[in-house]
Formats: structure tokens, sequence, C-alpha cells
């Protein structure tokens, strides 16, 4: 089979798909990657089945490619091109609650299409998607369950740098660490409400720091925060360093108005560290409702998007400072309630399961 997704960049489509490939060689000897750029042009010599991940991205590449000689599109040629892919599977989220026509439209395209939660599986079904829709969750390598806190099982030269600060501060300083992971999209991440939070934390304790998450060094999010003792840890990071980070975590705070997923807070939740998040949204299938607080405004996610047209919810504020105190203040009772819900999550979320689901639904 072909596996057609964005090779060049490390996108979360990028991370996503070259983990499925990796657990999908177990069961499929013969898997060939193709780059969403050439796909459109791509004839197979032999007919065989194409995974599209994201699929409406990499659809709508495909049919604006479908040009006559007078750079016309042809349905004609698509449908030339589409003979020699007996089946079209595609992978992709949802960002909202509804999604748009023009969505709805490439989706059709497919034969089946995965989302990673049962809230996307019914946003795609009431939006008029006709293709046969799945829910196949992401997951983690079954080791980012097992393995130990790292900080009492490493070397200290496995850490990078920045780590090893922030280690040296919590403990002398005698802080509780709230996590937020915001590489982009900060309204649709909820910063907003992260701000606020944090500015009400501060007020009424002083053992509480935000560590803010980032790709690039000092961005403006960073500096909006810096005057309320926030620190900033930045860059990519490995899997043994990114769960050191959730390691030294007390909360991480999932705040997303929208979203398929949020694999920061299911990755926390794997960690056995508790995961702050609203009562709606796609985390709910892994989410524990100890750590849910209530929705607050209704609110478009993405403004102006093409794809992702619906509404979703901002977390209300003050019900979100009331869970954190709660949980701070009895942080021993909700760490063993993090603990045994990391357990069980890891009976269905390991990325061999996944591969499993995977495969049933390509055979279906």
């Amino acid at each position: 089979m072909f596996y057609v997704y964005p090779m060049r960049n490390r996108t979360s489509f990028n991370l996503i798909a070259t983990k499925q490939i990796e657990y999908l060689r177990k069961y499929y000897r013969d898997i060939y990657q193709l780059d969403e750029i050439v796909f459109p042009q791509y004839i197979p010599h032999i007919k065989d089945k194409a995974i599209v991940h994201p699929s409406i991205f990499i659809m709508n590449r495909v049919l604006s490619s479908m040009h006559d000689l007078f750079g016309r599109f042809d349905p004609h040629y698509y449908e030339w091109w589409r003979r020699h892919y007996p089946e079209v599977v595609g992978f992709d989220v949802c960002d909202s609650d509804k999604m748009s026509d023009i969505a709805v439209k490439m989706l059709n395209l497919l034969d089946k299409v995965a989302v990673p939660s049962t809230y996307c599986a019914e946003v795609y079904k009431s939006s008029g998607v006709r293709a046969k829709v799945y829910y196949i969750p992401h997951g983690v390598d079954s080791w980012f369950f097992d393995t130990p806190t790292v900080w009492e099982i490493s070397r200290i030269d496995n850490f990078v740098p920045a780590l090893l600060e922030l280690y040296a501060y919590k403990k002398q300083k005698k802080k509780k660490i709230l996590l937020f992971w915001l590489w982009h999209s900060p309204d649709r991440k909820g910063w907003d409400e992260v701000k606020e939070v944090y500015r009400q934390l501060r007020r009424i304790r002083n053992d509480v720091i935000l560590v803010l998450k980032t790709e690039m060094a000092n961005t403006e999010w960073f500096q909006q925060v810096m005057d309320l003792g926030a620190v900033n840890v930045y860059g990519w990071l490995d899997e043994f360093n990114k769960m050191a980070l959730y390691d030294l975590a007390d909360i991480t705070l999932n705040f997303s108005r929208g979203g398929a997923w949020e694999m920061n807070c299911f990755e926390s939740l794997a960690r056995g560290v508790p995961c702050v998040a609203t009562d709606y949204g796609s985390w709910l299938d892994y989410e524990n409702p100890r750590f849910l607080v209530k929705r607050g405004r209704k609110v478009q996610p993405l403004p102006g998007n093409h794809i992702h047209v619906g509404y979703g919810y901002a977390v209300d504020v003050d019900s979100a400072v009331a869970k954190i105190n709660e949980i701070l203040d009895n942080y021993d009772e909700y760490k063993l309630i993090a603990e045994d819900h990391r357990l069980k999550l890891r009976e269905e979320f390991t990325w061999d399961k996944i591969a499993q689901k995977i495969v049933k639904m390509l055979e279906d």
C-alpha cells in the first residue's frame, strides 16, 4: 500500500503518520511512503490502496492539479488518476463542531476516513460526510507509560540544560509547576484563559509557576507572562526529555477551545500527571472526569478558517482556578488518581494496539 503524508516538514501530521507506519510494518511488508506533493502526479505500476494523511489537504491538492491542456479542471483527469487506487483511506481531524462544505467534498472523495476521537466522528457524520467514518485514536509507545520517573533513574548528562535548571529551580524554590504547551494557534489553544487563570492563581498563592513550552525562545506569548514569574522551555525535545518535562510538572493545562485529540494532555496522563481540561471536546475519550472543569463561553476556535467552521468552548476561568487549587492542595490524592488512570490508558492507547485498529479498518 501507499502511505501519503507531508514527509518534509515536522508537523503533528508527520509525527503521527511516521508512528503509524512504524507499527503497521509489523502487519504489511510493503508500505511505500510518498510525500504529499508528488502524490497527484504519481501513477503506480500496480494498483494498490492509498492512505492519505491529512486527507482534506491532500485531496484538495489532488483535485487542484487535475487540469486539461487549457488550465481548466477536468473531472475525467481525476477519474483516470483515481482508477489506479482501488481504495483511498484518509486520516484527518476536526477543530470545531462543524466541517465546511469544501472539507466535506474532499472527504467524500475517500472510501474510508479515520479520526482520532468519537467527538470528531460525530462531527464528520453530522457535517455530511458519506465516506465510512472510523474512530482511530492516537497513542504512545508502551515504554512511555512504563518508564519510571526519569529523574530517579537517569544520569544527569541525559537531560538538556534547560530541564536541569528547571529541576533545580523547582526543588530550591519549592514550586508547583503548571505546564502549558504553545507551539501555534494561541486562540484555539486557549492562551487568553491560561493567562487569566495564572494571574488569579498568583494572587492567592506564591508556590505556583507557569512553564510555557514553545518552539522558539522569548516569544510574544512568554513576554506576556514574564512579569508573573513564568519560565520558558523552548525548542524540540526528544522523547526522553519530553518525559522529563512531564515528570517535573504537577499539572498540565489543556484549555483548548477545539481540537481533535490534544496530544500533550494525553502524554501528561500517560506519565501519571493530572491534566486539567474542559468538559467538552475530543479529549473526553481519554481524560479522567476528576480533572475536568466547566466549559465557558461558546466561541469559534478558528475564525475565518475554510475547513473548521463551527464552534467550541473556552474554559470557565473560575472553575479552572478552583480545580487547580483543589488538586494542588490535595496533591497526593490526585497523584494517585492520575497513576491509576495511567494504567487504564495503557490498556487501550499504546501504538501497537492502535495499529491493530488500523489493520481492522483497512481490512473491513
